[in-house]
């Protein structure tokens, strides 16, 4: 995946270095975009399409379009949003084509047509004008599918933000790769299906270092290593759950069903003493500890047991079910920074931090964070809209603070590694992985303890913190998937997802 920059300086060396002529280029996108339009919706010859151009060159690419389609027999109308007198470069060569074939610039016409929408392109930054915000909601309005072409028009092509109006296509053709912003909320939810063409570009001759990945099947499949005859229980790892408390025992319990789902050896759950018998009868697979407890929470000298049994472990998932009490965040204070396996920081562990973030700086352990927008929010002390406002750049910033592995999960959940990254308070253009999986089904109480365990048991058998957190959140997204693919997104529990991990795993085994 690329951002509007880099594409843009990709275009410019194929033209320069390379020699590939702008017109070519632009020639090749606008013919996808007819390619693709025949094999969606069949024969173009007498149907109604209406191109709708801005005067740049996502206008051009739509100029070669209407050009392709008018000369296939369709009925074409062409709308130009801005002054042709504007149009310049090799928009303008093809612009130039058009008149010929009797295709001219005419107003909206009456709703009808396929449309297609080459209106602002990758380089539109910030709320659409008035013009283009009116041509949007026309192009919304209309019940007759719109494709667009690169982006949909109003959807920051870096960010995903669509702070105006915005194109809600049913096709999305895009050139050369996914630009980041189709694969983040909301604009994710503008792209309908996502088309990648090759337009020409020389990519041999291109080195591209893509600040985005895609997490796929393909990308995270090798971190399930084969399991051998002669395997036993202590091959596969040993994950420390610590969290419960009075009224929330559930979450680590679902917090460890869902470790052992992920395939590793063992699960020790430690909780408070009032907590542990209700957890211990929920799981029957996992070992339980007691610790000591204040008013059905965690103590601060319950630490020194978890710093005890740690030792045996290959990672120690922190958080869930953990409560907010002073003696549970004083603990989570007091053992993190002494532990010396992974630690998966969530939910209330994640609270703990926000209030003595200098915890991490002591810590020579690794750590993974996994917070939702709102414990972002308080980990960088803003607000959770402003995270959501631009996600990357949270959490970019959050892995740079905390030189750590963070998941901001939501829809797109993102992966950081910023165990390497720049000096705090320093510009991190750190790469971010984007999660393909999951469905809105998932937003449901427990799911975050569900990855946390996950991720929790592929440290423990072995995997990168960052593979891990890659992993995890495909297979739990995957697991969400074909939860709601079997009972619908409305009725999904986090138990569902726990359920149907072992297909979501099964499925990378497979087609390995």
């Amino acid at each position: 995946m690329v951002t509007a920059g880099l594409m843009r300086a990709l275009d410019a060396r194929a033209i320069e270095e390379c020699g590939v002529p702008g017109a070519v280029l632009m020639e090749n996108a606008g013919r996808a975009v007819f390619e693709v339009l025949l094999e969606r919706f069949g024969p173009a010859r007498d149907r109604r399409f209406h191109v709708v151009a801005g005067t740049g060159n996502n206008g051009g690419d739509g100029f070669v379009a209407a050009r392709y389609l008018r000369l296939a027999g369709a009925r074409v109308t062409l709308s130009v949003i801005g002054d042709p007198e504007r149009i310049r470069g090799d928009a303008a060569t093809h612009y130039a084509l058009l008149a010929p074939l009797g295709l001219r610039p005419e107003p909206f016409s009456s709703p009808g047509s396929l449309k297609i929408d080459a209106l602002l392109g990758t380089g539109a930054a910030g709320a659409p004008r008035q013009d283009a915000a009116q041509a949007i909601r026309w192009m919304n309005a209309d019940p007759q599918p719109t494709i667009s072409v690169d982006i949909p028009s109003g959807v920051d092509a870096d960010t995903g933000a669509t702070p105006g109006e915005a194109v809600r296509a049913a096709v999305t053709v895009t050139f050369g790769y996914p630009k980041v912003g189709m694969l983040l909320a909301p604009g994710s939810e503008c792209c309908g299906e996502i088309v990648v063409r090759d337009i020409g570009f020389p990519w041999d001759a291109l080195d591209v270092d893509a600040p985005c990945t895609w997490i796929v099947a393909e990308s995270i499949r090798a971190g399930l290593r084969p399991r051998r005859r002669d395997d036993h229980k202590g091959a596969f790892g040993h994950v420390l759950i610590v969290g419960g408390s009075l009224g929330m025992s559930g979450a680590p319990a679902m917090a460890a069903r869902a470790a052992l789902r992920a395939g590793v050896g063992l699960v020790t759950v430690a909780a408070p003493v009032r907590a542990q018998a209700t957890i211990a009868s929920r799981i029957d697979e996992a070992m339980t500890l007691a610790l000591p407890e204040e008013d059905g929470a965690l103590s601060e000298c319950a630490a020194e047991g978890v710093i005890s049994a740690a030792s045996r472990a290959g990672s120690v998932c922190v958080g869930p079910g953990l409560g907010a009490s002073p003696g549970a965040r004083r603990a989570v204070g007091r053992m993190v920074r002494v532990l010396q396996a992974p630690v998966v920081l969530d939910a209330d562990g994640l609270n703990a931090l926000a209030e003595e973030p200098e915890m991490l700086s002591e810590r020579a352990g690794e750590t993974v964070l996994t917070p939702h927008p709102g414990e972002a929010g308080r980990l960088l002390g803003r607000s959770a809209a402003d995270v959501q406002a631009n996600r990357l750049a949270a959490v970019r910033e959050l892995a740079a603070r905390f030189r750590a592995v963070v998941v901001l999960k939501g829809a797109g959940t993102l992966v950081c590694d910023g165990r390497a990254g720049p000096e705090v308070g320093e510009a991190s253009a750190a790469p971010v992985a984007i999660n393909s999986t999951g469905n809105p089904g998932m937003a449901t109480g427990g799911s975050g303890d569900v990855l946390t365990g996950i991720i929790g048991a592929l440290i423990a058998q072995g995997l990168d913190a960052c593979d891990a957190a890659c992993l995890g959140v495909y297979a739990h997204g995957r697991a969400g998937d074909i939860a709601a693919a079997r009972l619908g997104q409305v009725s999904m529990v986090a138990g569902d997802i726990i359920e149907a991990l072992p297909t979501a795993i099964r499925e990378l085994e497979v087609d390995g």
